[in-house]
Protein backbone atom coordinates (compact mmCIF):
# COMPACT_ATOMS: atom_id res chain seq x y z
CA UNK A 1 0.00 0.00 0.00
CA UNK A 2 2.92 2.73 1.26
CA UNK A 3 4.68 1.73 -2.34
CA UNK A 4 1.45 2.49 -4.41
CA UNK A 5 0.63 5.36 -2.68
CA UNK A 6 4.21 6.97 -3.47
CA UNK A 7 4.44 5.50 -6.94
CA UNK A 8 1.06 7.21 -7.34
CA UNK A 9 2.30 10.66 -5.53
CA UNK A 10 5.16 10.75 -8.29
CA UNK A 11 3.23 10.29 -10.92
CA UNK A 12 0.87 13.04 -10.05
CA UNK A 13 3.47 15.71 -9.07
CA UNK A 14 5.17 14.85 -12.79
CA UNK A 15 2.16 15.16 -14.51
CA UNK A 16 0.93 18.36 -12.75
CA UNK A 17 4.33 19.72 -13.85
CA UNK A 18 3.66 18.97 -16.75
CA UNK A 19 0.38 19.68 -17.79
CA UNK A 20 -0.31 22.51 -20.31
CA UNK A 21 -4.29 22.80 -19.59
CA UNK A 22 -7.37 21.83 -18.34
CA UNK A 23 -8.21 19.81 -20.41
CA UNK A 24 -5.05 18.27 -20.66
CA UNK A 25 -5.57 17.62 -17.18
CA UNK A 26 -8.28 15.72 -16.89
CA UNK A 27 -7.55 13.73 -20.28
CA UNK A 28 -4.38 12.48 -18.99
CA UNK A 29 -6.19 11.80 -15.33
CA UNK A 30 -9.08 9.60 -17.08
CA UNK A 31 -6.12 7.82 -18.91
CA UNK A 32 -4.25 7.39 -15.92
CA UNK A 33 -7.60 6.01 -14.40
CA UNK A 34 -7.66 3.17 -17.09
CA UNK A 35 -4.46 2.24 -17.64
CA UNK A 36 -4.73 1.15 -13.77
CA UNK A 37 -7.68 -0.49 -14.39
CA UNK A 38 -6.48 -2.44 -17.55
CA UNK A 39 -3.53 -3.19 -15.64
CA UNK A 40 -6.07 -4.62 -12.69
CA UNK A 41 -7.99 -6.76 -15.75
CA UNK A 42 -4.45 -8.10 -17.01
CA UNK A 43 -3.36 -9.18 -13.45
CA UNK A 44 -6.80 -10.69 -12.98
CA UNK A 45 -6.76 -12.48 -16.07
CA UNK A 46 -3.09 -13.91 -15.47
CA UNK A 47 -4.20 -15.09 -12.36
CA UNK A 48 -7.08 -16.82 -13.98
CA UNK A 49 -4.49 -18.87 -16.28
CA UNK A 50 -1.18 -18.90 -14.09
CA UNK A 51 -2.50 -19.09 -10.58
CA UNK A 52 -2.97 -22.31 -9.94
CA UNK A 53 -0.59 -23.69 -12.41
CA UNK A 54 2.65 -21.78 -10.80
CA UNK A 55 2.05 -20.78 -7.27
CA UNK A 56 1.34 -17.52 -5.71
CA UNK A 57 5.24 -16.88 -5.03
CA UNK A 58 6.06 -17.20 -9.01
CA UNK A 59 2.94 -15.19 -9.56
CA UNK A 60 3.79 -11.90 -7.70
CA UNK A 61 7.25 -12.05 -9.43
CA UNK A 62 5.64 -12.15 -12.68
CA UNK A 63 3.40 -9.39 -11.80
CA UNK A 64 6.07 -7.05 -9.87
CA UNK A 65 8.87 -7.29 -12.87
CA UNK A 66 6.80 -4.96 -14.95
CA UNK A 67 6.94 -2.47 -12.12
CA UNK A 68 10.73 -1.47 -13.29
CA UNK A 69 9.99 -0.89 -16.39
CA UNK A 70 8.01 2.60 -17.10
CA UNK A 71 10.24 4.42 -14.23
CA UNK A 72 13.60 3.83 -16.05
CA UNK A 73 11.49 4.13 -20.10
CA UNK A 74 10.66 7.82 -18.20
CA UNK A 75 14.31 8.19 -16.86
CA UNK A 76 15.95 7.87 -19.86
CA UNK A 77 13.56 8.77 -22.63
CA UNK A 78 11.54 11.95 -21.58
CA UNK A 79 13.31 13.86 -18.85
CA UNK A 80 15.29 16.08 -19.95
CA UNK A 81 17.20 18.62 -18.05
CA UNK A 82 16.62 21.38 -20.82
CA UNK A 83 12.61 21.13 -20.70
CA UNK A 84 13.11 21.17 -17.21
CA UNK A 85 14.72 24.43 -17.16
CA UNK A 86 12.79 26.19 -20.30
CA UNK A 87 9.47 25.28 -18.56
CA UNK A 88 10.71 26.87 -15.53
CA UNK A 89 11.46 30.23 -16.94
CA UNK A 90 8.22 30.12 -19.05
CA UNK A 91 6.45 29.91 -15.41
CA UNK A 92 8.42 32.63 -14.05
CA UNK A 93 7.12 35.10 -16.89
CA UNK A 94 3.53 33.41 -16.56
CA UNK A 95 0.45 35.83 -13.79
CA UNK A 96 -0.29 33.44 -11.37
CA UNK A 97 -4.43 33.07 -11.57
CA UNK A 98 -6.54 33.71 -8.90
CA UNK A 99 -10.01 32.04 -8.62
CA UNK A 100 -11.88 32.67 -5.44
CA UNK A 101 -15.20 30.54 -4.48
CA UNK A 102 -17.76 30.57 -1.76
CA UNK A 103 -18.58 27.73 0.32
CA UNK A 104 -15.01 26.66 0.70
CA UNK A 105 -15.89 24.01 4.06
CA UNK A 106 -19.08 22.73 2.97
CA UNK A 107 -17.56 22.08 -0.30
CA UNK A 108 -14.52 20.20 1.19
CA UNK A 109 -16.90 18.35 3.76
CA UNK A 110 -18.97 16.84 0.86
CA UNK A 111 -15.94 15.71 -1.28
CA UNK A 112 -14.29 14.33 1.74
CA UNK A 113 -17.29 11.59 2.64
CA UNK A 114 -18.16 10.96 -0.78
CA UNK A 115 -14.31 10.00 -1.37
CA UNK A 116 -14.08 8.32 1.92
CA UNK A 117 -16.97 5.95 0.87
CA UNK A 118 -15.69 5.56 -2.31
CA UNK A 119 -12.64 4.66 -1.92
CA UNK A 120 -14.30 2.54 1.11
CA UNK A 121 -16.59 1.11 -1.64
CA UNK A 122 -13.52 0.23 -3.92
CA UNK A 123 -11.05 -1.25 -1.61
CA UNK A 124 -13.48 -2.97 0.30
CA UNK A 125 -14.75 -4.68 -2.23
CA UNK A 126 -11.29 -6.76 -2.71
CA UNK A 127 -11.53 -8.31 0.05
CA UNK A 128 -15.42 -8.65 0.64
CA UNK A 129 -15.80 -10.27 -3.27
CA UNK A 130 -13.33 -13.30 -2.41
CA UNK A 131 -15.16 -13.44 1.29
CA UNK A 132 -18.78 -13.42 -0.97
CA UNK A 133 -17.40 -16.08 -2.84
CA UNK A 134 -16.75 -18.16 0.32
CA UNK A 135 -20.00 -17.76 1.97
CA UNK A 136 -21.71 -18.64 -1.39
CA UNK A 137 -19.40 -21.90 -1.74
CA UNK A 138 -20.29 -23.16 1.83
CA UNK A 139 -24.06 -22.77 0.48
CA UNK A 140 -23.76 -25.82 -1.65
CA UNK A 141 -22.17 -24.15 -5.12
CA UNK A 142 -19.27 -26.04 -4.75
CA UNK A 143 -16.82 -23.11 -6.16
CA UNK A 144 -13.67 -24.26 -8.42
CA UNK A 145 -10.37 -22.45 -7.92
CA UNK A 146 -10.70 -21.82 -11.61
CA UNK A 147 -14.16 -20.86 -11.48
CA UNK A 148 -13.56 -18.43 -8.62
CA UNK A 149 -10.50 -16.96 -10.55
CA UNK A 150 -12.77 -16.86 -13.38
CA UNK A 151 -15.23 -14.26 -11.52
CA UNK A 152 -13.08 -12.77 -10.00
CA UNK A 153 -11.75 -11.95 -13.55
CA UNK A 154 -15.00 -10.42 -14.56
CA UNK A 155 -15.14 -8.03 -11.65
CA UNK A 156 -12.06 -6.91 -10.83
CA UNK A 157 -11.06 -6.51 -14.05
CA UNK A 158 -13.50 -6.34 -17.12
CA UNK A 159 -16.34 -4.19 -14.65
CA UNK A 160 -13.94 -2.16 -13.99
CA UNK A 161 -12.31 -1.54 -16.83
CA UNK A 162 -15.93 -1.18 -18.61
CA UNK A 163 -16.21 1.43 -16.12
CA UNK A 164 -13.18 3.41 -16.90
CA UNK A 165 -14.28 3.28 -20.84
CA UNK A 166 -18.30 4.77 -19.82
CA UNK A 167 -16.77 7.59 -17.86
CA UNK A 168 -15.08 9.22 -20.64
CA UNK A 169 -18.55 9.52 -22.33
CA UNK A 170 -20.38 10.15 -18.87
CA UNK A 171 -18.24 12.61 -17.42
CA UNK A 172 -18.50 14.78 -20.88
CA UNK A 173 -22.11 14.33 -21.87
CA UNK A 174 -24.15 13.99 -18.24
CA UNK A 175 -24.37 16.17 -15.84
CA UNK A 176 -23.00 15.93 -12.18
CA UNK A 177 -25.96 16.47 -10.30
CA UNK A 178 -27.97 14.24 -12.53
CA UNK A 179 -25.39 11.36 -13.05
CA UNK A 180 -23.33 11.17 -9.74
CA UNK A 181 -26.79 10.44 -7.42
CA UNK A 182 -27.90 8.07 -10.06
CA UNK A 183 -24.64 6.09 -9.78
CA UNK A 184 -24.91 6.32 -5.61
CA UNK A 185 -28.62 5.18 -5.92
CA UNK A 186 -27.49 2.07 -7.96
CA UNK A 187 -24.22 1.15 -5.82
CA UNK A 188 -26.63 0.85 -2.89
CA UNK A 189 -28.87 -0.68 -4.70
CA UNK A 190 -26.82 -3.53 -5.10
CA UNK A 191 -25.54 -3.64 -1.89
CA UNK A 192 -28.82 -4.01 -0.65
CA UNK A 193 -29.14 -6.59 -3.15
CA UNK A 194 -26.74 -8.69 -1.82
CA UNK A 195 -28.95 -8.57 1.48
CA UNK A 196 -31.92 -9.36 0.32
CA UNK A 197 -31.20 -12.04 -2.21
CA UNK A 198 -31.70 -16.09 -1.36
CA UNK A 199 -28.17 -16.70 -1.62
CA UNK A 200 -27.72 -16.54 -5.59
CA UNK A 201 -24.34 -17.02 -7.60
CA UNK A 202 -25.26 -15.16 -10.45
CA UNK A 203 -27.18 -12.25 -8.65
CA UNK A 204 -24.45 -11.54 -6.36
CA UNK A 205 -21.84 -11.71 -9.68
CA UNK A 206 -24.10 -9.25 -11.44
CA UNK A 207 -24.40 -7.14 -8.31
CA UNK A 208 -21.00 -6.57 -7.67
CA UNK A 209 -20.21 -6.01 -11.47
CA UNK A 210 -22.27 -3.58 -11.88
CA UNK A 211 -21.31 -1.63 -8.23
CA UNK A 212 -17.70 -2.14 -9.30
CA UNK A 213 -18.51 -0.62 -13.12
CA UNK A 214 -20.35 2.77 -11.31
CA UNK A 215 -17.59 2.62 -8.76
CA UNK A 216 -15.07 3.47 -11.54
CA UNK A 217 -17.16 6.06 -12.88
CA UNK A 218 -17.21 8.44 -9.80
CA UNK A 219 -13.77 7.55 -8.83
CA UNK A 220 -12.41 9.28 -12.02
CA UNK A 221 -15.19 12.23 -11.31
CA UNK A 222 -13.60 12.51 -7.48
CA UNK A 223 -10.25 12.20 -8.72
CA UNK A 224 -10.68 15.32 -11.28
CA UNK A 225 -12.11 16.71 -7.96
CA UNK A 226 -9.63 16.50 -6.01
CA UNK A 227 -7.28 19.19 -8.04
CA UNK A 228 -10.28 21.26 -9.31
CA UNK A 229 -9.44 24.46 -8.65
CA UNK A 230 -12.50 26.43 -10.16
CA UNK A 231 -14.45 24.00 -7.54
CA UNK A 232 -11.92 24.73 -4.38
CA UNK A 233 -10.26 27.95 -5.24
CA UNK A 234 -6.65 28.65 -5.77
CA UNK A 235 -5.49 29.84 -2.66
CA UNK A 236 -6.56 26.88 -0.19
CA UNK A 237 -6.26 24.15 -3.47
CA UNK A 238 -3.52 22.20 -1.73
CA UNK A 239 -4.98 22.04 1.91
CA UNK A 240 -8.65 20.61 -0.12
CA UNK A 241 -6.62 18.33 -2.21
CA UNK A 242 -4.54 16.96 0.39
CA UNK A 243 -7.28 16.54 3.11
CA UNK A 244 -9.66 14.88 0.62
CA UNK A 245 -7.23 12.54 -0.23
CA UNK A 246 -6.53 11.59 3.17
CA UNK A 247 -10.03 10.74 3.89
CA UNK A 248 -9.99 8.39 0.63
CA UNK A 249 -6.63 7.12 2.52
CA UNK A 250 -8.90 6.61 5.48
CA UNK A 251 -11.53 4.95 3.51
CA UNK A 252 -9.40 2.46 2.07
CA UNK A 253 -8.22 1.15 5.33
CA UNK A 254 -11.81 1.57 6.65
CA UNK A 255 -12.85 -0.74 3.77
CA UNK A 256 -10.04 -3.16 3.97
CA UNK A 257 -10.54 -3.86 7.58
CA UNK A 258 -14.78 -3.77 7.22
CA UNK A 259 -14.40 -6.81 4.64
CA UNK A 260 -11.80 -9.21 6.31
CA UNK A 261 -12.80 -8.25 10.13
CA UNK A 262 -16.38 -8.39 10.00
CA UNK A 263 -18.34 -11.47 8.84
CA UNK A 264 -19.38 -10.98 5.37
CA UNK A 265 -23.57 -10.30 5.54
CA UNK A 266 -22.30 -7.05 8.28
CA UNK A 267 -19.58 -5.92 6.22
CA UNK A 268 -22.22 -5.82 3.13
CA UNK A 269 -24.52 -4.26 5.93
CA UNK A 270 -22.08 -1.32 6.44
CA UNK A 271 -20.94 -0.64 2.74
CA UNK A 272 -25.14 -0.63 1.68
CA UNK A 273 -25.74 2.05 4.68
CA UNK A 274 -22.23 4.25 3.66
CA UNK A 275 -23.69 3.70 0.31
CA UNK A 276 -27.14 5.35 1.33
CA UNK A 277 -25.20 7.73 2.66
CA UNK A 278 -23.04 8.90 -0.31
CA UNK A 279 -26.56 9.51 -2.07
CA UNK A 280 -27.29 11.93 0.21
CA UNK A 281 -23.63 13.60 0.30
CA UNK A 282 -23.53 13.60 -4.15
CA UNK A 283 -26.74 15.40 -3.99
CA UNK A 284 -25.62 18.29 -1.22
CA UNK A 285 -22.83 19.07 -4.03
CA UNK A 286 -24.42 21.95 -6.57
CA UNK A 287 -21.99 23.42 -7.34
CA UNK A 288 -20.34 21.02 -10.32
Amino acid sequence: WYQRRVRVSIAGVFFVEGVSSSDMYSMGTLSGLFSFSLGGCWVAILGYLLLGRIGWRYFIICTSVPCFLPPIFILHCVLREEATEDRIELQCKVEPEVIEVNGFWRRLITGCVTNFINTLQGWGSILLIPSLLTYLDKQQHHLTMDQQLLILALLYGGAKLLGRILSVFLLKYVNFRILQPLLSVIIAACYLTLIFQDDSLIGTVVAMGIANMCFCVTRCELTLMEFDKNYFGTERLVLAAGVMSGCGMLGAAVGATTAQFLSTPHAVIVTSVLSCIQVVAFCCITER
